[in-house]
């Protein structure tokens, strides 16, 4: 059996082994090839939530106070309104206001507003497309842009813009978003071999003015991260591996040795049950033969009638004793091998059943003139009754029995025990030791002798139900202990 889980012990730390190969691998894997695309879709979810909850937030307030935003220092809200020369711009960090001066920038930015009325209320000519409404935006924007991109001040200094056209990116995306009946969000992305760039920009109709927020984010490649993973795997692998070895050795101490501590157990007890009755049946048909010899030599005698056994009424008795012997010695042992699959455990008291069994002794008790005395507690154990009844028997058998005549028997009834003392008598030391094997008995004087077999039994007993049984000798008496724990 130690061999047997050994080798299991090796079997569990193999396959820990390829366990904690096959994680690895798994998790490499999952860092390399389905990490990326995941944080990239989590990424944008998270940006497409941002400029909503920021749009949302600087519509409701008219600026940035409290809100958080994904890219603080790039995004920004615009308020267009119908009519009107003033464009409300803010940012976390900035707000502005935008007021036309000259008269081209009052009619661009009443031009603007009408356009957009238009749009909002459909009020279009017949046959009016959507595409119409975008290239005039995109005529009114390309207006503007000249203007822009030299323009100078009254300050001191002069300043230029120039707007660089040559930055090209791959890759390029739309989508739109309605995230409810109000806002609608538009999503422009690029990359090059750096980085994703998105552009998200929310539109709400507020009734009196058009609103745009703008949130520009970035989000790395996630390729960045796959020489780092790489570089990581023998760290990985070696965590991964000490938990592994770590979580089977907790395995194996709390699951697995406990089952193969109790199959040991059980296999121990299996193989002195079998050991027993091996023994048990090769001394017991040994015992057999004798009171079957016996029985049958004085039945020869009777029958061929020879010298003093002719006498049947003398010898025919002896004859019955030695079958009776041989009956009771047949029931002990089919009731031995029987007993383990009937046991029913259940609470009872012990001082009434010792009682009750004294009163079947009553007769031969009286017939020897012993004193017996029977104190004790009213203790509860748990118990098969057939089988604590067979003990108890065997034990005042053997006190009664063994106890010479006029002499005593002190039993004692406690809460975790029994104890039967008959005075008169001892047993020999040479056989005390093997009192409880089967067949053994001691050398009295008896009417009928015993076949030996009681106090094994007794022990086999109190063993099924976890309990033992101890002989020793007084100075002059035999005291046996019946221990319930």
């Amino acid at each position: 059996m130690n061999y047997e889980r050994k080798g299991l012990d090796r079997k569990n730390r193999l396959y820990s082994i390829i366990l904690a190969v096959v994680l690895l691998a798994g998790l490499v894997g999952y860092f390399i090839c389905m990490l990326p695309s995941l944080y990239v879709s989590y990424r944008k979810e998270q940006n497409l939530q941002s400029v909503a909850q920021q749009h949302t937030a600087y519509v409701e307030n008219g600026n940035y106070d409290g809100i958080k935003t994904a890219n603080p220092v790039a995004c920004f809200s615009v308020k267009i309104p119908y009519a009107g020369d003033t464009f409300s711009l803010a940012s976390p960090s900035w707000s502005l206001e935008v007021t036309a001066e000259t008269a081209e920038a009052k009619a661009g930015f009443a031009e603007l507003g009408q356009l957009l009325q238009r749009y909002k209320n459909g009020d279009f000519p017949e046959g009016y497309t959507e595409e119409q409404f975008f290239e005039e935006m995109e005529a009114w924007i390309d207006q503007w842009k000249e203007p822009l991109k030299k323009f100078s001040s009254s300050l001191p200094v002069r300043i230029e813009l120039e707007l660089n056209d040559s930055v090209e990116y791959n890759g390029e995306s739309s989508k739109i978003h309605l995230m409810s009946n109000e806002i609608l969000i538009l999503e422009a992305g690029a990359s090059n071999e750096e980085n994703i760039y998105s552009n998200y920009i929310a539109m709400e109709d507020t009734g009196d003015a058009i609103v745009f927020t703008c949130l520009p984010t970035v989000t790395p490649d996630m390729g960045e991260i796959r020489p780092v993973v790489l570089q990581s795997i023998p760290m990985l692998g070696a965590v991964i591996l000490l938990l592994v070895l770590l979580f089977s050795q907790m395995y194996s101490k709390g699951i697995l040795r406990p089952v193969y501590r109790e199959l040991e157990e059980k296999n121990q007890a299996l193989q002195e049950e079998n050991k027993r009755q091996e023994i048990f049946m090769r001394a017991s048909s040994h015992q057999l033969k004798t009171p079957l010899s016996a029985a049958l030599l004085l039945l020869d005698g009777m029958i061929n009638q020879v010298g003093r056994y002719q006498d049947t009424s003398l010898y025919l008795p002896r004859v019955k004793e030695q079958l009776l012997s041989m009956r009771k010695m047949v029931e002990d042992i089919l009731s031995l091998n029987h007993c383990r699959d009937n046991i029913e455990l259940r609470e009872m008291q012990v001082l009434p059943l010792m009682e009750a069994k004294l009163t079947e002794y009553r007769v031969k008790i009286l017939d020897k003139g012993l004193q017996v005395s029977c104190t004790g507690e009213g203790g509860t154990i748990k118990a098969d009754e057939y089988l604590m009844m067979q003990i108890l028997d065997n034990l005042i058998s053997n006190a009664v029995e063994y106890t010479p005549r006029g002499s005593r028997v002190q039993i004692r009834v406690f809460r975790e025990a029994v104890s039967i003392e008959n005075y008169g008598v001892r047993i020999s030391e040479d056989i005390l030791p093997h009192v409880f094997d089967p067949f053994v008995s001691g050398n009295h004087e008896r009417e009928i002798a015993s076949h030996g077999l009681g106090l094994y039994i007794t022990a086999y007993y109190a063993k099924q139900m976890g309990f033992t049984v101890q002989i020793e000798n007084g100075e002059n008496s035999v005291l046996t202990t019946l221990y319930f724990s």
